[in-house]
């Protein structure tokens, strides 16, 4: 279950922090706090102070105790500063554990970098990874920004895993006229609400929080640790002004914010128009637009909303031959209409483990763009920023979402697709030849698909060859080799990867006469799965998946078998493994089969005892031992 921060009643009026001890000793953390924290919040004030629909001045102090190493990421400052929000005055001192102050920093010794590769209006990264000579430290931030625009209104983070709350407060002032919309998310914490006829207040305040527990593998941190999210009804970005209340109109805004954005030039349009004027359908068309995307354009790292949501218009894209997420997909948006295709942009939250945003609660959370186009059985949806995405794939970064769809009548929520374990597979054919001392060469033929793929495209193209190495060893698991030769072809659609290997140590251990050699030169499977008992929430891996495996052994002269292990079945409600083990007397080869299914990516917490058991069990069956021995 959910576990729930307290529901706290506040009078109205100024902000009182409780009476306390020095707050920037560290022994004056209460005992009941530091149980599982590795930070602890002694005081935090945040005042969102809206003036109108694009002004408004965000103030934020807090003093966080950090009790260990582990919670250092509190002593990292990172903020960006635009032509719609500025960084304005920043104060941040450091304490040591008896509260003595160490140094003390103002915005001029902050790191500053242009963000976006210059191509963000007033685009800067502030930053400080404040130093720590020892732990515990505490340290007192205090900064204000400004917005000169605004889509965002700041969401209340009450608190974060392994993270304890001494006193919270967050205060949201805002004009009666325009108000706003509020929801808690994994928490009951309510809002004390004020109104002098001009202005509304909502004060929300935690008090005496234990830290909560990070559970490995869970879904990202906002969608399961106490918040509340808040967002504005009436909104001006860009001079663009908007509505939030519902899907619809907040998709209508982005639509007139990037209507004037796909200009392409009339020879461009027949350049396409010529490209596609032979294929044989729609699908066809719009997969050579997309490989034309992919072959020829450079993705530049603006997440959205950094910069605007205005997109760079389609002709500045298709000259410069680089983008961002909404500009190379208003691009291909472009391109699709310039050949008579109706597709349209979508606004989705991305990263492999976040969870739908909610179709009842108009929010702003999504950071990335990508491109629909419906088709009479089944929609194409296209990742527009990836070189090495399969047509019409989305992968684990944006799948089962809910994504706005930008269309002529507004907003919509659709869902992306969720990707099927035949979609995501790894199939290995190694032969291994092995000499009597136990060194030996392997010749090992991969085919991947889907994010096997890009794993292979990524971590083998183009990469030196310490890099290919590590990647071998420590990304599948492969046994060390001493010297190693790599060839793939990343035109073909399975990444076909031919890997020669010569080690000096194949078989795990050696006894007298005998060798004890794994089932195969790599784990099928490398990693335990975390702790089950207590787990509270769902388990998410990357994606579903297919592996299979045939490994031979040719033997030495004179060797022979004496032990195969036992073929092995298991199975589960998400998924199953099987492997087989065959000895050739003839020709002297033992044989090996192994098969790995995986078919659905989330796991209920009440199901994961059983998941981690099933990869228990596959895990145990590496240690077998096939043995052979010198006559």
């Amino acid at each position: 279950m959910i576990r729930y921060c307290l529901t706290i009643a506040l009078s109205l009026g100024l902000i009182n922090v409780h009476a306390q001890e020095n707050i920037y000793d560290a022994s004056t953390v209460p005992e009941s706090l530091k149980k599982n924290a590795y930070s602890v919040k002694r005081e935090e004030r945040m005042e969102l102070d809206v003036r109108s629909a694009d002004k408004a001045y965000y103030k934020v102090h807090k003093v966080v105790t950090i009790l260990k190493e582990a919670g250092k990421d509190e002593l990292l400052f990172y903020e960006f500063s635009t032509k719609f929000q500025s960084l304005e005055d920043v104060e941040i001192v450091l304490y040591d554990h008896k509260g003595l102050q160490l140094h003390k920093y103002s915005r001029s010794d902050l790191t500053k970098q242009i963000a976006g590769e210059g191509l963000v209006p007033d685009g800067k990264v502030y930053y400080l990874n404040t130093p720590a000579p020892e732990f515990p430290v505490t340290i007192q931030i205090d900064y204000e920004i400004k917005y000169s625009g605004i889509l965002n209104y700041p969401d209340y983070d009450v608190q974060l895993p392994e993270q304890a709350v001494e006193n919270s407060v967050f205060t949201a002032k805002v004009p009666a006229d325009m108000d706003l919309r509020y929801k808690q998310q994994n928490c009951r914490l309510n809002p004390v609400t004020g109104n002098d006829g001009k202005y509304k207040t909502y004060t929300w305040e935690a008090k005496d929080l234990p830290a909560l527990q990070y559970e490995q593998g869970s879904v990202s941190r906002e969608s399961r640790y106490p918040r509340i999210l808040v967002a504005p009804n009436k909104f001006e970005l860009d001079g663009y002004q908007g509505d939030m209340t519902t899907w619809k109109q907040f998709g209508q805004w982005y639509g007139d914010l990037a209507k004037n954005a796909m200009n392409l030039t009339d020879d461009r349009k027949q350049f396409f128009q010529a490209m596609v004027k032979d294929a044989g359908n729609d699908r066809e068309k719009i997969r050579r637009i997309y490989n034309y995307l992919q072959t020829n354009f450079r993705y530049v790292s603006i997440q959205l909303g950094i910069g605007g949501f205005k997109p760079f218009e389609a002709d500045f894209v298709d000259k410069k031959k680089y983008g961002d997420c909404k500009a190379l997909s208003n691009y291909t948006q472009a391109c699709l209409n310039a050949v008579g295709i109706k597709s349209y942009q979508a606004l989705i939250n991305a990263e492999y483990n976040k969870e739908p945003v909610d179709p009842d609660f108009p929010h702003n959370s999504f950071n990335h763009v990508i491109i629909c186009v419906p088709m009479p059985k089944d929609s194409v949806w296209l990742e527009c920023t990836s070189t090495t995405n399969d047509f019409g794939i989305l992968g684990s970064f944006t799948e089962n979402r809910n994504a706005l769809l930008i269309t002529e009548d507004g907003g919509k929520l659709v869902a992306t697709p969720k990707s099927l374990a035949s979609e995501n597979t790894f199939s290995s054919n190694s032969v291994i030849n092995l000499n009597e001392d136990g060194s030996g060469t392997a010749n090992v033929l991969l085919n991947t698909t889907g994010e096997y793929r890009q794993q292979f495209l990524h971590y083998l193209s183009d990469q030196v060859k310490d890099e290919q190495k590590n990647f071998l060893v420590n990304g599948l698991d492969f046994m060390q080799p001493d010297k190693f030769e790599i060839k793939y072809d990343k035109t073909n659609k399975q990444a076909a990867t031919a890997i020669s290997m010569e080690i000096e140590k194949i078989p795990d251990f050696t006894a007298g006469n005998k060798l004890f050699l794994n089932p195969r030169i790599y784990r099928l499977w490398g990693f335990e799965l975390p702790k089950a008992e207590n787990r509270t929430q769902d388990y998410y891996f990357h994606f579903p998946l297919i592996k299979t495996d045939t490994t031979t052994y040719k033997l030495p002269e004179g060797y022979v078998l004496e032990t195969l292990p036992r073929p092995k079945e298991l199975k589960f409600e998400y998924g199953s493994f099987s492997s087989t083990y065959r000895f050739d007397e003839q020709q002297k080869t033992i044989v090996t089969t192994a098969r790995l299914v995986l078919t659905d990516y989330k796991i209920p917490a009440a199901k994961f005892p059983a998941v981690k058991k099933f990869f228990n069990d596959v895990l145990s069956e590496y240690t077998e031992k096939i043995v052979i021995k010198h006559l």
